[in-house]
Protein backbone atom coordinates (compact mmCIF):
# COMPACT_ATOMS: atom_id res chain seq x y z
CA UNK A 1 0.00 0.00 0.00
CA UNK A 2 0.96 3.51 -0.66
CA UNK A 3 0.20 6.65 1.03
CA UNK A 4 1.01 9.91 -0.64
CA UNK A 5 0.88 12.59 1.95
CA UNK A 6 2.04 16.65 2.22
CA UNK A 7 3.23 17.62 5.52
CA UNK A 8 5.14 20.80 6.23
CA UNK A 9 4.82 22.23 2.75
CA UNK A 10 6.46 18.96 1.52
CA UNK A 11 5.37 15.88 -0.32
CA UNK A 12 6.10 12.43 1.21
CA UNK A 13 5.51 8.70 0.11
CA UNK A 14 5.24 6.09 2.85
CA UNK A 15 5.06 2.57 2.05
CA UNK A 16 2.44 0.41 4.38
CA UNK A 17 1.27 -2.69 5.19
CA UNK A 18 -1.81 -4.32 6.74
CA UNK A 19 -1.36 -4.67 10.28
CA UNK A 20 0.48 -1.53 10.76
CA UNK A 21 -1.10 1.41 12.23
CA UNK A 22 -2.95 3.33 10.31
CA UNK A 23 -1.96 1.51 6.99
CA UNK A 24 -4.06 3.51 4.81
CA UNK A 25 -3.81 7.66 5.58
CA UNK A 26 -1.45 9.61 7.75
CA UNK A 27 -4.11 9.56 10.83
CA UNK A 28 -4.78 12.66 12.55
CA UNK A 29 -3.02 12.38 15.70
CA UNK A 30 0.10 11.74 13.67
CA UNK A 31 -0.68 14.83 11.04
CA UNK A 32 -1.24 16.99 14.33
CA UNK A 33 1.90 16.59 16.10
CA UNK A 34 4.25 17.24 12.37
CA UNK A 35 2.20 20.50 12.06
CA UNK A 36 2.83 21.51 15.72
CA UNK A 37 6.02 20.05 16.57
CA UNK A 38 9.23 22.33 16.48
CA UNK A 39 12.34 21.10 15.66
CA UNK A 40 15.51 22.96 14.65
CA UNK A 41 18.04 22.89 12.04
CA UNK A 42 20.82 20.24 14.27
CA UNK A 43 18.55 18.78 16.91
CA UNK A 44 19.09 15.50 18.04
CA UNK A 45 15.49 13.43 18.06
CA UNK A 46 13.53 10.53 18.95
CA UNK A 47 10.39 9.11 17.45
CA UNK A 48 9.38 6.66 20.73
CA UNK A 49 7.25 4.17 18.74
CA UNK A 50 7.69 5.36 15.25
CA UNK A 51 5.23 3.24 13.20
CA UNK A 52 6.26 3.62 9.75
CA UNK A 53 8.17 6.31 10.48
CA UNK A 54 6.26 9.50 9.35
CA UNK A 55 6.81 11.81 12.45
CA UNK A 56 10.32 10.71 12.43
CA UNK A 57 10.96 11.38 8.63
CA UNK A 58 9.76 14.47 8.50
CA UNK A 59 11.53 15.75 11.66
CA UNK A 60 15.05 14.62 10.01
CA UNK A 61 13.68 16.77 7.14
CA UNK A 62 13.56 19.62 8.86
CA UNK A 63 16.66 19.12 11.20
CA UNK A 64 19.19 17.74 8.17
CA UNK A 65 22.34 18.83 10.18
CA UNK A 66 20.61 16.58 13.14
CA UNK A 67 20.25 13.01 13.69
CA UNK A 68 16.79 11.38 14.50
CA UNK A 69 16.47 7.85 15.90
CA UNK A 70 12.73 5.96 14.92
CA UNK A 71 12.23 3.78 17.64
CA UNK A 72 9.80 0.71 17.57
CA UNK A 73 9.31 -3.10 19.14
CA UNK A 74 7.49 -3.46 16.07
CA UNK A 75 9.84 -5.50 13.67
CA UNK A 76 7.43 -4.98 10.82
CA UNK A 77 7.17 -1.42 11.73
CA UNK A 78 10.51 -0.88 11.77
CA UNK A 79 11.23 -2.79 7.86
CA UNK A 80 8.98 0.00 6.56
CA UNK A 81 10.34 2.92 8.58
CA UNK A 82 13.45 2.10 6.76
CA UNK A 83 11.56 1.71 3.26
CA UNK A 84 9.80 4.64 3.88
CA UNK A 85 13.79 6.71 4.57
CA UNK A 86 15.07 5.44 1.59
CA UNK A 87 11.48 6.33 -0.77
CA UNK A 88 12.17 9.46 0.99
CA UNK A 89 15.60 10.30 0.73
CA UNK A 90 15.94 10.55 4.43
CA UNK A 91 19.42 9.78 5.59
CA UNK A 92 20.02 11.64 9.06
CA UNK A 93 18.18 8.66 10.64
CA UNK A 94 18.84 5.99 12.47
CA UNK A 95 16.05 3.01 13.08
CA UNK A 96 16.04 1.03 15.69
CA UNK A 97 14.00 -2.21 17.37
CA UNK A 98 14.06 -0.87 21.06
CA UNK A 99 11.20 -0.93 23.74
CA UNK A 100 11.30 2.67 24.74
CA UNK A 101 14.71 4.28 25.63
CA UNK A 102 16.32 0.78 26.09
CA UNK A 103 18.81 -0.08 23.11
CA UNK A 104 19.56 3.45 22.35
CA UNK A 105 23.25 3.63 24.04
CA UNK A 106 22.70 5.86 27.19
CA UNK A 107 25.23 8.64 26.26
CA UNK A 108 22.91 10.08 23.38
CA UNK A 109 20.41 12.51 24.33
CA UNK A 110 17.69 14.51 22.76
CA UNK A 111 17.11 17.83 22.66
CA UNK A 112 13.36 16.76 20.96
CA UNK A 113 11.67 13.59 22.30
CA UNK A 114 8.42 12.75 20.05
CA UNK A 115 5.70 10.46 20.51
CA UNK A 116 2.66 9.06 19.49
CA UNK A 117 1.89 6.35 22.13
CA UNK A 118 -1.38 4.17 21.03
CA UNK A 119 -4.12 4.67 22.83
CA UNK A 120 -4.08 1.32 24.32
CA UNK A 121 -0.80 1.25 25.50
CA UNK A 122 -0.78 0.54 29.37
CA UNK A 123 -0.51 3.21 32.08
CA UNK A 124 2.66 2.54 33.17
CA UNK A 125 4.54 2.41 29.82
CA UNK A 126 3.16 5.76 29.27
CA UNK A 127 4.50 7.01 32.75
CA UNK A 128 7.97 4.76 31.79
CA UNK A 129 8.14 6.49 28.39
CA UNK A 130 7.82 10.80 30.36
CA UNK A 131 9.93 9.76 33.11
CA UNK A 132 12.73 8.17 30.71
CA UNK A 133 12.25 10.96 28.45
CA UNK A 134 13.18 13.60 30.93
CA UNK A 135 16.74 11.68 31.71
CA UNK A 136 17.41 11.60 28.47
CA UNK A 137 16.51 15.34 26.83
CA UNK A 138 19.49 18.03 27.04
CA UNK A 139 18.57 21.30 28.79
CA UNK A 140 15.92 23.25 27.11
CA UNK A 141 14.81 20.19 25.58
CA UNK A 142 10.97 19.09 24.61
CA UNK A 143 8.77 16.03 24.71
CA UNK A 144 5.94 16.13 22.89
CA UNK A 145 2.94 13.65 22.98
CA UNK A 146 -0.37 13.15 20.79
CA UNK A 147 -2.87 11.46 22.69
CA UNK A 148 -6.37 11.15 22.20
CA UNK A 149 -8.28 13.56 24.71
CA UNK A 150 -9.95 11.35 26.72
CA UNK A 151 -6.06 10.60 28.01
CA UNK A 152 -5.03 13.88 28.53
CA UNK A 153 -5.21 14.01 32.06
CA UNK A 154 -2.65 11.44 32.72
CA UNK A 155 -0.31 13.03 30.24
CA UNK A 156 -1.19 16.51 32.19
CA UNK A 157 -0.97 14.89 35.36
CA UNK A 158 2.48 13.11 34.69
CA UNK A 159 4.29 15.81 32.33
CA UNK A 160 3.33 18.39 35.86
CA UNK A 161 4.74 15.68 38.12
CA UNK A 162 7.83 14.60 35.95
CA UNK A 163 8.91 17.92 34.35
CA UNK A 164 6.72 20.10 36.81
CA UNK A 165 5.45 21.88 33.60
CA UNK A 166 2.32 21.11 30.96
CA UNK A 167 0.97 22.67 27.98
CA UNK A 168 -1.24 21.76 25.39
CA UNK A 169 -0.13 22.79 22.15
CA UNK A 170 -3.12 21.77 19.67
CA UNK A 171 -6.05 19.89 19.76
CA UNK A 172 -7.98 19.20 16.83
CA UNK A 173 -10.34 16.34 16.43
CA UNK A 174 -10.29 14.18 19.42
CA UNK A 175 -6.25 14.37 19.60
CA UNK A 176 -4.52 16.63 21.73
CA UNK A 177 -0.54 17.87 21.88
CA UNK A 178 0.89 17.83 25.05
CA UNK A 179 4.24 19.48 25.21
CA UNK A 180 6.78 19.34 28.42
CA UNK A 181 9.78 21.45 28.69
CA UNK A 182 13.44 21.14 31.11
Amino acid sequence: MKIVATLRNQQYIFETKPGLFSKDKIDLGTRLLIENMEIKNGDTVVDLGCGYGPIGIVAANLAPEGRVYLVDIDIRALKYAKINAEINSTKNVEILASDGFEKIPPEINFDVVLSNPPSHMPKETIIEFIENSKMRLRENGKLYFVTVKRIKPLIKREFERVFGNYSSVASKYEHVISLANI
